[in-house]
């Protein structure tokens, strides 16, 4: 989904048909007049499918980019329903999923709504406007001009009355800059041996991290975009949850996602000897230069601790993979090759907010794949106990990171 674009040329997707090619296209933005779109795939509506210009209702209309696996955007789609029905016959709001429809439809079942849902599996709309991520919503005019595109926390009742009198609203959505992909962000090419850049915030750039698992980099380098610098930290320290996060100092004056003074970008290239080095070189380096410190104790905590379920049998094979390799978001997580102890501190440490313990006794490598209806602590537990394993609350002596100036 986080995807900068450089060229794309749809004649039919599965949401929406449009009628038109973009090259090398500047991104759609405030005041231009909105594209000869349809939306398609409304699973939920008396009708399965919108054409933004062509309606005459009036109405100004809210596209909501969202997922079902993400889990702040479940109150911001319950709290735009609310809205429109409170001004109902004035804004339509239509929820734009990344979810595939048989998902969305499951999530229909389990949450019904009063909001048109759609899915757009291909992000056309996402690479149209240049969103980063969900939690964003397009706002469009009666007259089919773009008024904003905004992040979907900031919409109220208020927004709205300023909407239906007519009065400016500024877009506030962070908005990918369109990239030469055969740039290196940060300057480098195919000979550098090693390199070490810290930037301040950078304007237009998603989230995000990469680590470099091929090419002339492999296993050597690694970066971050728009990130506190404690967030770097707690990866290079196996930090996984933020029970394991102390903080003896304000927090917010060392990382505040909405103060882009505490962001910064990161990239760390070191000579191909020290490549198993590559975090606690990036450590030092790190804590030289910031504003504040950082030690490792040993604390005990309460934590979940991941173990076998009776004489169940494992719902997970041990794993044939040469390399291992997981990814995981809300939807659920998909590993081959990989530790129960990683599945347990990488992903469900992440999904259930406090550190997971892994008790089980397996020490073989397996491939391991949960599936989320919706993403929830509860259909996070059942996912584990699908696969012959069980979770309970405990204490146990754990690492975490004390900030501090």
């Amino acid at each position: 989904m986080k995807k900068a674009i450089s060229f794309i040329c749809i004649v039919m997707t599965c949401m929406v048909s449009t009628h038109f090619c973009f090259g090398q296209m500047a991104y759609l933005k405030a005041g231009d007049r909105m594209p000869d779109l349809v939306i398609k795939n409304i699973i939920n509506a008396p009708v399965r499918e919108f054409s933004i210009n062509d309606a005459r209702d009036g109405k100004i209309v809210l596209l909501n980019f969202w997922g079902t696996w993400c889990s702040p955007c479940i109150p911001e789609m319950d709290r735009l329903a609310k809205l429109q029905k409170a001004n109902a016959g004035k804004i339509r709001v239509i929820g734009i999923s990344n979810d595939l429809p048989d998902r969305l439809g499951k999530y229909i079942r389990t949450k019904p709504s009063t909001l048109w849902l759609a899915t757009d599996t291909s992000y056309f709309l996402y690479e149209l406007l240049g969103l980063p991520a969900v939690g964003n919503c397009l706002v469009i005019g009666a007259d089919k001009q773009i008024i904003a595109v905004l992040e979907t926390s900031t919409v109220d009742q208020l927004l709205i009355d300023k909407l239906l009198r007519g009065e400016s609203i500024q877009s506030n959505a962070n908005i990918l800059k369109a990239v030469n992909t055969g740039e290196d962000p940060f300057g480098l090419d195919s000979l550098a041996r090693e390199s070490f850049t810290v930037r301040g915030y950078r304007k237009g750039s998603q989230t995000k991290g990469q680590r470099y698992n091929g090419g002339p980099f492999a296993h050597r380098r690694v970066s971050w975009f728009n990130i506190c610098a404690t967030t770097i930290l707690n990866e290079t320290y196996g930090i996984r949850s933020a029970s394991q996060v102390v903080y003896e100092t304000r927090e917010d004056e060392i990382c505040d996602f909405d103060n882009k003074n505490t962001l910064c970008c990161v990239d760390l290239l070191v000579k191909p000897e020290e490549k198993d080095s590559l975090y606690p070189i990036l450590q030092k380096k790190l804590l030289a230069i910031v504003p504040f410190k950082a030690r490792i104790e040993y604390r005990t905590i309460p934590v979940y601790i991941l173990k076998r379920k009776g004489n169940e049998p494992l719902n997970m094979t041990v794993s044939s993979a040469s390399t291992p390799s997981y990814s995981f978001d809300g939807h659920g997580y998909d590993g081959e090759g990989v530790l129960v102890s990683e599945f347990a501190s990488d992903y469900l440490g992440s999904q259930l907010g406090i550190p997971v313990i892994d008790e089980t006794g397996l020490k073989a490598r397996y491939d391991i794949k949960t599936v989320n209806e919706l993403s929830t602590k509860e259909n996070t537990l059942t996912a584990v106990e699908k696969l012959g394993l069980t979770v309970e609350k405990g204490e146990r002596p754990v690492k975490v990171v004390v900030y501090s100036k």
